[in-house]
Protein backbone atom coordinates (compact mmCIF):
# COMPACT_ATOMS: atom_id res chain seq x y z
CA UNK A 1 0.00 0.00 0.00
CA UNK A 2 0.78 3.82 -0.48
CA UNK A 3 2.13 4.93 2.98
CA UNK A 4 0.20 8.97 3.53
CA UNK A 5 1.73 10.78 6.47
CA UNK A 6 0.53 13.25 9.31
CA UNK A 7 3.67 14.54 9.22
CA UNK A 8 3.93 16.61 6.08
CA UNK A 9 1.41 18.79 7.22
CA UNK A 10 4.06 20.87 9.09
CA UNK A 11 6.61 20.86 6.24
CA UNK A 12 3.23 22.11 3.86
CA UNK A 13 2.73 25.13 5.91
CA UNK A 14 6.20 26.08 5.94
CA UNK A 15 6.55 26.09 2.25
CA UNK A 16 7.46 29.38 0.48
CA UNK A 17 9.31 30.43 4.06
CA UNK A 18 12.56 32.33 3.78
CA UNK A 19 15.45 32.64 5.73
CA UNK A 20 16.99 35.78 7.18
CA UNK A 21 20.57 36.87 7.50
CA UNK A 22 23.05 34.22 7.76
CA UNK A 23 21.09 31.05 7.55
CA UNK A 24 18.77 32.69 10.35
CA UNK A 25 15.71 30.30 10.40
CA UNK A 26 12.68 29.45 12.58
CA UNK A 27 13.31 25.98 13.00
CA UNK A 28 16.36 25.79 14.89
CA UNK A 29 14.53 26.53 18.17
CA UNK A 30 12.06 23.91 17.72
CA UNK A 31 14.81 20.90 16.95
CA UNK A 32 17.11 21.83 19.35
CA UNK A 33 19.52 23.14 17.20
CA UNK A 34 22.17 26.35 16.93
CA UNK A 35 20.87 28.73 14.73
CA UNK A 36 22.87 30.47 11.68
CA UNK A 37 24.06 27.39 10.47
CA UNK A 38 23.11 25.41 6.94
CA UNK A 39 19.50 24.02 7.99
CA UNK A 40 17.78 21.08 5.40
CA UNK A 41 18.39 18.88 8.29
CA UNK A 42 16.94 20.87 11.22
CA UNK A 43 13.84 21.68 9.37
CA UNK A 44 13.12 17.74 9.21
CA UNK A 45 13.82 17.03 12.71
CA UNK A 46 11.92 20.30 13.32
CA UNK A 47 8.94 18.42 11.68
CA UNK A 48 9.10 15.14 13.11
CA UNK A 49 8.93 16.94 16.20
CA UNK A 50 6.05 19.37 15.52
CA UNK A 51 4.30 16.01 14.27
CA UNK A 52 5.00 14.01 17.62
CA UNK A 53 7.71 11.96 15.76
CA UNK A 54 10.69 13.25 17.06
CA UNK A 55 12.38 9.66 17.61
CA UNK A 56 11.92 8.06 14.75
CA UNK A 57 14.95 9.48 13.53
CA UNK A 58 18.17 10.98 14.90
CA UNK A 59 18.19 14.48 16.26
CA UNK A 60 20.96 15.58 14.48
CA UNK A 61 21.97 18.85 12.13
CA UNK A 62 24.07 16.64 9.99
CA UNK A 63 23.07 14.86 6.54
CA UNK A 64 26.30 12.60 7.38
CA UNK A 65 25.48 11.75 11.00
CA UNK A 66 21.42 10.97 9.98
CA UNK A 67 23.14 8.79 7.05
CA UNK A 68 25.46 6.40 9.54
CA UNK A 69 22.35 6.64 12.02
CA UNK A 70 19.98 4.87 9.19
CA UNK A 71 22.60 2.38 8.42
CA UNK A 72 22.85 1.45 11.79
CA UNK A 73 19.76 0.99 12.09
CA UNK A 74 18.67 -0.41 9.30
CA UNK A 75 16.64 2.05 8.23
CA UNK A 76 17.82 2.16 4.22
CA UNK A 77 15.80 0.91 1.75
CA UNK A 78 15.66 1.17 -2.36
CA UNK A 79 14.99 4.58 -3.64
CA UNK A 80 12.59 2.75 -5.87
CA UNK A 81 10.80 1.95 -2.35
CA UNK A 82 10.58 5.27 -1.41
CA UNK A 83 6.79 6.81 -0.77
CA UNK A 84 5.28 9.54 0.96
CA UNK A 85 7.03 10.22 4.39
CA UNK A 86 10.24 8.66 3.63
CA UNK A 87 13.22 10.54 3.95
CA UNK A 88 15.53 11.17 1.15
CA UNK A 89 19.29 12.08 1.13
CA UNK A 90 21.28 13.73 -1.90
CA UNK A 91 24.73 13.82 -2.68
CA UNK A 92 24.03 16.81 -5.76
CA UNK A 93 28.02 17.08 -6.24
CA UNK A 94 28.96 13.48 -6.49
CA UNK A 95 31.32 14.11 -3.01
CA UNK A 96 30.04 10.66 -2.31
CA UNK A 97 28.70 12.29 0.79
CA UNK A 98 25.08 13.27 2.07
CA UNK A 99 25.19 17.21 1.63
CA UNK A 100 21.21 17.48 1.73
CA UNK A 101 18.33 16.03 2.98
CA UNK A 102 14.21 16.33 2.05
CA UNK A 103 10.81 14.85 2.99
CA UNK A 104 8.99 12.44 0.02
CA UNK A 105 5.77 13.59 -0.64
CA UNK A 106 4.88 11.11 -3.19
CA UNK A 107 6.23 7.64 -3.97
CA UNK A 108 9.31 7.60 -6.36
CA UNK A 109 7.65 6.87 -9.92
CA UNK A 110 9.66 4.54 -11.83
CA UNK A 111 8.65 6.37 -15.59
CA UNK A 112 10.03 9.51 -14.75
CA UNK A 113 12.69 8.36 -12.17
CA UNK A 114 11.49 11.14 -10.08
CA UNK A 115 10.25 11.90 -6.47
CA UNK A 116 8.33 14.84 -5.06
CA UNK A 117 9.85 16.21 -2.08
CA UNK A 118 9.35 19.08 0.56
CA UNK A 119 13.12 20.64 1.45
CA UNK A 120 14.04 23.34 3.82
CA UNK A 121 17.78 25.60 3.03
CA UNK A 122 17.44 24.79 -0.46
CA UNK A 123 16.78 27.05 -3.79
CA UNK A 124 13.33 27.42 -5.78
CA UNK A 125 15.19 27.45 -9.32
CA UNK A 126 19.12 27.17 -10.23
CA UNK A 127 20.47 28.52 -6.99
CA UNK A 128 21.89 26.35 -4.31
CA UNK A 129 20.25 22.95 -3.17
CA UNK A 130 22.05 22.07 -0.53
CA UNK A 131 22.10 25.57 1.04
CA UNK A 132 19.68 27.73 -0.53
CA UNK A 133 17.66 30.53 1.08
CA UNK A 134 13.69 28.32 1.93
CA UNK A 135 11.54 25.80 2.58
CA UNK A 136 10.47 24.72 -1.13
CA UNK A 137 8.17 21.66 -3.11
CA UNK A 138 11.13 20.40 -5.57
CA UNK A 139 11.27 17.38 -7.69
CA UNK A 140 14.12 14.97 -7.79
CA UNK A 141 15.56 12.56 -10.26
CA UNK A 142 17.07 9.62 -8.57
CA UNK A 143 20.93 10.34 -10.29
CA UNK A 144 21.25 12.94 -7.22
CA UNK A 145 19.42 10.44 -4.52
CA UNK A 146 21.87 9.20 -2.28
CA UNK A 147 19.34 7.20 0.14
CA UNK A 148 16.43 6.57 0.67
CA UNK A 149 15.35 6.34 4.47
CA UNK A 150 12.28 4.81 6.05
CA UNK A 151 10.91 4.86 10.07
CA UNK A 152 11.31 1.85 11.95
CA UNK A 153 7.90 -0.82 11.87
CA UNK A 154 7.40 -0.18 15.99
CA UNK A 155 7.43 3.53 15.31
CA UNK A 156 5.47 2.87 11.72
CA UNK A 157 2.28 0.66 14.05
CA UNK A 158 2.47 3.42 16.81
CA UNK A 159 1.28 6.22 14.72
CA UNK A 160 -0.84 3.76 12.76
CA UNK A 161 -2.44 2.78 15.95
CA UNK A 162 -2.72 6.53 16.80
CA UNK A 163 -4.45 7.25 13.11
CA UNK A 164 -1.46 9.47 12.50
CA UNK A 165 -0.51 7.21 9.29
CA UNK A 166 -3.07 5.34 6.97
CA UNK A 167 -2.16 2.38 4.21
CA UNK A 168 -4.53 3.04 1.23
CA UNK A 169 -5.12 0.02 -0.87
Amino acid sequence: GVQSCALPIYAKKNVGYIEGKNNSNIFAFTAGHPNHQPWCATFIVACFKVGQEGKAIKNSASCIEIEQWANAHKRAIPVAEAQAGDLLLFDFSRSGKSEHIGLATSSYNSKTKTIRTIEGNTSSGRGSQTNGDGVYNKVRGNSAIRMAIRRSEEHTSELQSRGLISYAV
